[in-house]
């Protein structure tokens, strides 16, 4: 597993006074948490890491929507430029979680299992926080499509008392455990349309998103 950048607890020194958001997002953020050039920065080395272990192989890169896909396509672009071939798979899953389900997993999107059967499968994710989605999904994936390999590439993870079901191989920025939102991550299907990632602020959570309709 390569070292991974840790974000501190303790407020970091960041400019956010020039950061570009949508006006209707005033007030919804409490800090500038990762800025984007520090993102790409990071795709950038995550896909260095990936090159070295994948060099002469095409893995599947599997995006996991709709979160990861920002982060999915900076990578992509970083993979390009060494050279390094693959092929794209996209899935959204739903997870049911509660005193009514055993906690399953429902994976959706257009994925045909037998397009990873045999193949080196790169599962790559915007965050892991208790891992239970992804240790759900890990064993689906490899009894029904049975893979060659499977590995997980997740832009964060964060920071909880009890440790994650899943851990993943190539992890780009560990982080606090705060509500964190943009560049994909949302809250009610907003602020994915951010460029940096951001905490969210109490006027943001408290926000009714049917006022923007």
């Amino acid at each position: 597993t390569m070292e991974h950048v840790i974000i501190p607890d303790a407020p970091r020194e960041i400019e956010s006074a020039d950061r570009i958001y949508p006006p209707e997002y005033e007030g919804h953020f409490s800090r500038l948490l990762i800025k984007r050039e520090e993102i790409i920065e990071r795709a950038t080395a995550l896909a260095k890491a990936i090159h070295n272990d994948y060099k002469g192989k095409r893995p599947v890169l599997l995006c996991v929507l709709k979160g990861a896909a920002s982060f999915y396509l900076h990578l992509l672009e970083a993979l390009q430029d060494l050279r390094q071939g693959f092929y794209t798979e996209f899935l959204r899953l739903s997870s049911y979680e509660g005193a009514e389900t055993s906690g399953t997993v429902k994976a959706r999107g257009g994925l045909h299992y037998q397009d990873l059967t045999g193949k080196d499968v790169l599962i790559v994710e915007d965050m892991i926080d208790t891992g239970t989605t992804l240790s759900h999904l890990i064993p689906v994936l490899k009894k029904e499509a049975n893979p060659k390999s499977v590995e997980v590439c997740t832009l964060l993870t964060k920071r909880l008392q009890t440790p994650a079901k899943c851990e993943a191989k190539y992890v780009g920025f560990s982080i606090p455990n705060q509500f964190v939102i943009g560049y994909g991550l949302d809250y009610n299907e907003l602020y994915r349309d951010l460029k940096d990632i951001w905490v969210i602020s109490q006027k943001g959570i408290d926000f009714d998103p049917k006022q923007l309709y």
